[in-house]
């Protein structure tokens, strides 16, 4: 994610902190410090992260169980995101993902909260009003009823919560995937209408921001379900760039960056000019990276992404299927082959170009028009 910076790996899970998320811990330090200042505050923003961290980490651990990649987890101000390679396939297993996390707030709420009642002494439930008080009892105390709130917050029927994804798995047991989006889009979508007009009553105005967001969000996630399903009608013939730009492995970093500044095209394909088969790949970035380092000279071979290395299609391979190649890839493109013969590059550009087309109402007709430009 952009504007963020690596703050440390778990189980090879790289851990990101967005820049903005410094607001939020100072924000954090002045508000929760009380009486014992700002470095007790600051102290009790760092454990809440700490507890949205564990979050995370359920679901990426559920998510790495079903063979699926973590890409990163980023912290930002209003929580954290765990970035998966792809989403899981079948409803049981988005229900466990989903629930992995708000299952580790429980889990910590339930190791807590002996401990917490313990150090109280016979207090019993008035002990949770001692989380505003500083102390360990007192920090103990906000950190049980900040799992509680996690949990139940996140289990909220609504995208992008994890009820969300929940109550989808569940109807997805016996609807295809996209009548379950909707109907979960549906009741997330009513119940942010309910929460907003209970915030506006009572002067709650968080309260209703929260279900403006929610109500956002999930008609978001309905319409990418919509565009997204139908890219499987898409194949990659009809999303091929027919202008791909072919330099032979001999032309110069000199004549690519000359190329690059006309804005032809971000990719170039590196063929051999006897038999015109693919050898390679150099992307606008790779030229530029070439040019900082002065090799003006130097041949395409030298900077190219081998052939090998790029993920390979035909022109009836699915669009969905294609962008999930390239993301496994680790690439920007895919090459098409029709046989042994090479077609041409086909970019997450393209992929994303097709898909906003499809997600204003491009019909199945009109695709072809997406596929025109270059």
């Amino acid at each position: 994610m952009g504007w963020s910076f690596k703050l440390g790996r778990i189980s090879g899970i790289n851990i990101q902190v967005h820049f903005t998320f410094f607001l939020i811990l100072i924000w954090g330090a002045f508000n929760f410090g009380g009486s014992a200042g700002p470095l007790y505050g600051l102290l009790v923003t760092v454990t809440l992260f700490t507890l949205v961290l564990l979050h995370e980490l359920g679901h990426s651990v559920a998510a790495m169980a079903y063979g699926i990649r973590v890409r990163d987890i980023t912290l930002l101000p209003i929580g954290g995101v765990a970035r998966l390679e792809r989403m899981p396939e079948k409803p049981l297993q988005e229900f466990v993902v989903a629930l992995a996390g708000p299952a580790v707030n429980v889990l910590l709420a339930i190791i807590l909260a002996p401990i917490v009642f313990g150090l109280a002494g016979g207090l019993g439930p008035m002990v949770l009003s001692m989380r505003s008080q500083p102390g360990l009892t007192g920090l103990l105390t906000f950190l049980l009823t900040a799992n509680i709130s996690l949990a139940l917050f996140n289990l909220l029927p609504a995208f992008p919560m994890d009820g969300g994804r929940i109550f989808r798995a569940v109807m997805g047991t016996f609807l295809s995937f996209e009548r379950a989006t909707t109907v979960a889009v549906t009741v997330g979508r009513v119940l942010a209408v309910g929460l907003g007009i209970f915030g506006l009553i009572n002067g709650q105005f968080f309260l209703a921001l929260i279900a403006l967001f929610i109500f956002t969000a999930s008609g978001q996630e309905g319409a990418a379900v919509t565009a997204k399903s139908r890219l499987q009608e898409v194949n990659a013939g009809q999303a091929l760039t027919r202008n791909t730009i072919s330099l032979s492995p001999n032309a110069t970093v000199a004549q690519a960056a000359s190329l690059v500044m006309r804005g032809d095209r971000p990719d170039f394909a590196v063929v051999d000019p006897y038999n015109r088969q693919l050898l390679g790949v150099v992307s606008s970035s790779d030229v530029a990276r070439a040019v900082e380092r002065d090799q003006w000279a130097s041949p395409m071979s030298d900077i190219m992404r081998p052939a090998g290395e790029v993920p390979k299609v035909t022109p009836n391979t699915p669009l969905l299927e294609v962008q999930d190649k390239m993301e496994a890839g680790s690439s920007r493109v895919a090459a098409v082959y029709d046989g042994p013969f090479f077609q041409g590059l086909i970019s997450t550009d393209d992929v994303r170009r097709v898909f906003l087309f499809i997600s204003r109402g491009g019909s199945a007709a009109g695709r072809a028009l997406g596929k025109t430009s270059g």
